[in-house]
């Protein structure tokens, strides 16, 4: 009850009157701002805000990272200047409802602007919607149909009205999952010399539903405007993986996972004056659930199952100086407290198997206050410093207890660059701290991958020194290069440690460091002889290094893809009310180490063609056919983990199954 009580004790304290920024669009220079029209996505008939900001040339939404508290969290797209009053709510998710009509035009805003919240983005997109009186309804039907089965039907329904500056909505649909790495393939184990020991045909296949609903206000309260957010959301999910060999018993591993969250997201504005403004948040979200984790087979019968309960209260509040046309001012501060109480139980042929930490209750207390000032020099040069000093208190009960506190300055400093028209430089250095996975404190298991996880009293935050710089050129009206250099100097890296018994559990390894390379081109096709066609090619190299916790070897750090790239063509047709394209990626490969055996992800060709077509009547029809090649699986498991002696390896080659999305979507 605890942690309820100290997250009733935050939501009270944020109920006293709260003030805050209500912020007009941004301004600055044609070098810094690029504005877009609604007829710039006139020809590809767009039906939502998403769908125009998606075609922004050299922009990528993103609702943010997954991580407690607001900061860092945001995202990098603003609606009227501001991010949505819930983290759960991103802002995809709103400006998927948001009707195209109801745009006014989209800012790309690069480097920062007086009286706009970057939050530690160097691009953001602020969508300017219009205040007139509208209502919109939207039905969406939807189904994800795979080789072989299953076929995942879904559907939604959306409600959106304004009335000169109130706006209102509600929605409500059933979901489905998307797990597209399924298939059929064989197994086999060879041992340390190459021998086959055993060959097997694998299935794996995954089905799951749910539902979800939200409803949002916002509009003029007293002398500011507010807005409120709130949602539920319900699914289910089962995964089944199976291995079998002529004239022997099946292998069989199940998970099934029944989870439910709630959140609620209230933002209120008002200016203090004409240069001075404050801004208040008030976010809670529960999550409540629990998953089964079983394997049957000749002399195998595990079973893992866990319940968890999860929570989160956030206070925040920001005060902005305009102090003159270039110079603005910021400081603020955050409170939040995060809870997450865990009961696990693990079995090995009917025998119970003590975990370390099976059962826990972890809490998070953390503030954290912050300033910065954003300076623009000249028309062409702009500069953000600032610092945010965290302090956190972590305590954990259950099978175990332990409470330990941290602080941490993080300082940040940013600098931007038009050296000339359409070419910018963007400069970062910047101390950013990650987030302790509170799931990493209980353990847990891979039973398929012959892996069982203890728990760890004794984690520390990840931290990183960064420097990046990026160039920036844009061309022939929608062209646009970067590129991207960047070094992390990590500190205490989170990977997976040995622990006594033949476990092991996510743990801190020491320092290590990440160096990136990054290209990203956007090309028109125009003189080509495709006036509405366009080329975007991405491609992404990491490095990393750090000293393996078990043999004192260098090597890279886990689940960080060394290489990754995309290739996408779209075309819009007018005249035809059609859009059409492909995307395509062509390699990547994740690996990942335990004491006891190193594993490979690796996927090769995957292809999706996909057409959109809008009718007269405002109905939209959207089909993508996904094919792709078989994908990889391979372990080197140890029978030392000291030695690291291979006991066998494992080869899995996997047919994922080719698979169709349909949807219809109707507007009126």
């Amino acid at each position: 009850m605890k942690h309820l009580f100290c997250s009733a004790a935050i939501a009270l304290a944020a109920l006293t009157p709260a003030i805050a920024l209500a912020q007009s669009p941004a301004g600055g220079t044609a070098e810094n701002i690029l504005i877009y029209e609604p007829a710039f996505f006139a020809a590809s008939n767009p039906s939502s805000a998403l769908d125009m900001v998606s075609r922004i040339p050299g922009f990528s939404v993103s609702d943010g990272a997954s991580v407690r508290g607001f900061a860092g969290a945001g995202g990098n797209v603003l609606i009227n200047s501001a991010r949505p009053a819930s983290k759960d709510d991103g802002a995809s998710s709103v400006l998927s409802r948001t009707p195209a009509s109801r745009v006014k035009q989209i800012e790309l805003i690069r480097g920062g602007s007086p009286g706009i919240d970057m939050q530690g983005q160097s691009v953001i997109v602020n969508v300017i919607l219009r205040n007139e009186v509208s209502r919109q309804h939207t039905l969406t039907g939807q189904a994800m149909v795979f080789e072989g089965g299953p076929a995942l039907p879904s559907g939604r329904y959306e409600f959106s009205a304004s009335n000169n500056g109130a706006q209102w909505g509600f929605q409500i649909g059933r979901t489905t999952p998307l797990r597209d790495a399924s298939g059929w393939g064989v197994s086999t184990r060879r041992d340390a010399g190459g021998n086959v020991i055993s060959t097997e045909r694998l299935r794996n296949s995954y089905d799951g539903w749910g539902w979800q609903t939200r409803a949002n206000w916002s509009g003029p309260a007293g002398e500011g405007r507010m807005e409120v957010t709130g949602g539920y959301s319900w699914s289910e999910f089962s995964d089944e993986l199976s291995f079998s060999a002529p004239g022997s018993p099946e292998r069989l591993f199940l998970f099934d996972d029944d989870s439910s969250r709630a959140d609620l997201g209230l933002r209120y504005e008002r200016a203090l004056s004409d240069t001075l403004n404050l801004e208040t948040r008030l976010i809670q979200n529960y999550r409540w659930g629990g998953f089964t984790n079983t394997a049957a087979g000749p002399g195998l019968d595990q079973r893992f199952q866990a319940d968890r309960d999860s929570g989160e209260t956030i206070v925040r509040g920001v005060l902005r100086w305009q102090r003159s046309e270039t110079l603005t001012w910021e400081g603020g501060g955050e409170l939040a407290y995060n809870f997450m109480d865990t009961t696990q139980a693990f079995t090995h042929n009917g025998v119970p198997v003590t975990l370390p930490l099976a059962s826990t209750l972890v809490e998070e207390l953390r503030g954290e206050t912050f300033g910065q000032a954003s300076w623009r020099r000249s028309d062409r040069l702009r500069l953000e410093a600032g610092l945010r000093l965290e302090h956190s208190t972590l305590r954990q009960s259950g099978d175990a207890s332990s409470q330990r506190s941290f602080f941490y300055p993080k300082p940040r400093l940013a600098l931007t660059w038009d050296p000339q028209e359409n070419r910018q430089v963007r400069l970062r250095f910047e101390r950013e701290l990650g987030q302790l996975n509170f799931g990493d404190f209980a353990a847990s298991t891979s039973l398929s991958n012959d892996q069982v996880r203890g728990g760890n009293l004794d984690l520390r935050p990840q931290q990183r020194w960064i420097s990046e710089a990026v160039f920036e050129q844009r061309f022939n009206g929608e062209g646009v290069a970067t590129l991207t250099l960047r070094h992390d100097a990590i500190s205490d890296v989170i990977d997976v440690i040995p622990l006594d018994g033949g476990l092991a559990a996510i743990g801190n390894i020491g320092d290590g460091s990440l160096t990136r390379i990054a290209a990203n081109v956007r090309l028109p096709l125009r003189d080509l002889g495709l006036e509405r066609g366009r080329v975007t090619v991405n491609a992404q190299y990491d490095h990393t290094q750090v000293t393996d916790p078990t043999t004192g070897q260098t090597r890279q750090i886990s689940r960080v893809r060394p290489l990754t790239g995309s290739v996408r063509f779209e075309n819009d047709v007018p005249d035809w009310n059609l859009s059409w394209g492909v995307n395509y990626w062509p390699f990547y490969r994740d690996t990942t180490f335990n004491p006891d055996q190193k594993s490979w992800f690796e996927v090769h060709n995957y292809v999706t063609l996909f057409a959109e077509y809008t009718f007269n009547n405002g109905l939209a029809a959207y089909l993508a056919v996904t094919v792709w090649d078989d994908f990889r699986v391979d372990r080197e498991v140890y029978a030392d983990r000291a030695t690291q002696a291979i006991a066998f390896r494992e080869e899995q080659r996997i047919d994922p199954r080719d698979f169709l999305n349909v949807r219809l979507r109707r507007t009126f």
